[in-house]
């Protein structure tokens, strides 16, 4: 039997089962060396879930339980929740990972203070390893995204401001922002940063949506042609 609401790749839930399995397995090994950080910024009330970067590592090994859940006990609620969740867990991760790694081969004294950098194993861990098998998750075994830019807009923006509300009330009880650079930002330009981070996180939704639909055109035609050969 097809899982309920995932699409059609495999004849059994096998091929699902395992991505969700090999996924969480990774972000288990990921969260293994999260103790082993040594950034000053993690101390303190809140740790390393000041942090982006492990707040959307949480997302994603929600999104994959839910999954692995699906799987085994074949219920299609689940599966609908798995896709909400990868809806707010994919452009986040995707968009840490371009970020991360743009700023990571520029300099990479602005991501972690010298002398705390992570080992490359963890590093991909962190911030490779979610997109990839979130980006497996979306294009090979969901259906499309059901939103449009505009709700995904007030979506990430929901999301943006929630990620504001957590580290402002962390800052209140530690003394210091996980990102030094928040420390001279005003109210005004953090505000801006959270619309201008939710408008880049829609366009990925939306630029996801349309890759995913034209991968979902393209196999159906390869098995319209491959089914019309068998005839």
């Amino acid at each position: 039997m097809k899982p309920a609401s995932q699409r059609p790749v495999a004849r059994s839930r096998m091929l699902s089962t395992a991505i969700h399995a090999i996924g969480l397995l990774l972000f288990a090994l990921s969260f293994s060396q999260v103790p082993k950080g040594t950034n000053p910024l993690r101390k303190g009330f809140g740790g390393p879930y000041k942090f982006l970067t492990i707040i959307a590592l949480l997302l994603s090994t929600i999104t994959f339980v839910i999954g692995l859940l699906g799987d085994v006990l074949n219920v299609k609620p689940l599966f609908v929740a798995k896709s909400y969740m990868s809806l707010c867990a994919t452009p986040v991760e995707l968009l840490i990972t371009i970020f991360y790694w743009t700023l990571y081969f520029i300099d990479r004294t602005k991501l972690t203070p010298p002398g705390h950098q992570l080992p490359l194993n963890h590093d991909l861990g962190l911030h490779a390893v979610p997109t990839i098998m979130l980006l497996a998750d979306l294009l090979v075994l969901s259906p499309p995204w059901a939103i449009n830019g505009r709700a995904a807009f007030l979506l990430d923006l929901g999301i943006a401001f929630s990620y504001w509300g957590w580290i402002e009330y962390c800052f209140s009880i530690v003394g210091w922002y996980p990102y030094p650079g928040l420390t001279l930002a005003s109210p005004f330009k953090k505000l801006v940063m959270c619309v201008v981070w939710a408008a880049f996180l829609a366009a990925t939704t939306v630029l996801l949506k349309k890759l995913h639909a034209k991968i979902i055109a393209i196999t159906d035609t390869t098995q319209i042609v491959a089914s019309s050969k068998t005839k």
